[in-house]
């Protein structure tokens, strides 16, 4: 694949974006598109790595495995997000579930190109080395932000990060409450009542499947306080 083929967002988002153009040339020399259905599973806990996986367009939910046997859904991403490192580069099993939340489509980088572009250019570490910072800032602050006490404020703090990482639109949330009742710990029940009370306020909008902040000052300062 050329490198900018069709992209779109992946080269201005995201962790690709911020990569040299002899690196990129070199990934999406090897790169291939797929297609995922809604509910289908990019990879799960405890495959074999085959590759780095970047959203093109869709989106992926990601899950992970609790002690109970229970799968947590932890976390929701889109356009320009890549996932798969950890496990392809020191050649272990996957530690999440990765599902497809839309029809999705994904640009898979199969490990062997990678093995191979990596054997040509060690230098070429530091690029999956900055995907892994990404990664584990990500999931450090995911889980920060899990560990507050307040259901009130876990649910603000994930509203809040949803709206910074959407993709260019209308400032839709497409989220379901299930899932984020599951993503901020808290039951159904208790999510609706606390949607509504934020509704009510004012500060959020709601739609079927998906949420729209309305004023994120207000927001945000009714978190602080």
């Amino acid at each position: 694949m050329k490198s900018g083929s069709d992209l779109g967002p992946m080269l201005t988002r995201g962790w690709l974006s911020e990569r040299s153009e002899a690196f990129r040339s070199a990934l999406l020399d090897g790169a291939r598109r797929r297609r995922y259905a809604e509910g289908e599973a990019v990879y799960r806990y405890g495959d074999t790595a085959q590759g780095l996986y970047g959203v093109i367009d869709g989106a992926v939910t990601i899950t992970i495995p609790a002690d109970d046997g229970q799968e947590f859904t932890a976390n929701r991403e889109g356009q320009g997000f890549w996932i798969g490192d950890l496990a392809m580069l020191s050649n272990q099993t996957r530690l999440i579930t990765v599902i497809a939340h839309a029809p999705t489509e994904m640009l898979v980088i199969p490990t062997p190109h990678i093995q191979r572009i990596l054997q040509e250019k060690p230098v070429f570490y530091r690029e999956f080395y900055a995907l892994n910072h990404a990664n584990t800032e990500l999931a450090l602050r995911l889980l920060a932000n899990l560990a507050v006490a307040s259901a009130d404020r876990r649910l603000i703090l994930r509203l809040l990060m949803f709206e910074e990482r959407l993709d260019a639109g209308d400032g839709w949330i497409d989220v379901g409450q299930e899932n984020l009742a599951a993503m901020v710990a808290v039951s159904v029940p208790t999510l609706q009542r606390k949607l509504r009370s934020l509704g009510e306020a004012g500060l959020i909008e709601q739609g079927y499947g998906r949420i729209r902040i309305l004023d994120r000052a207000r927001l945000l300062e009714s978190c602080q306080s």
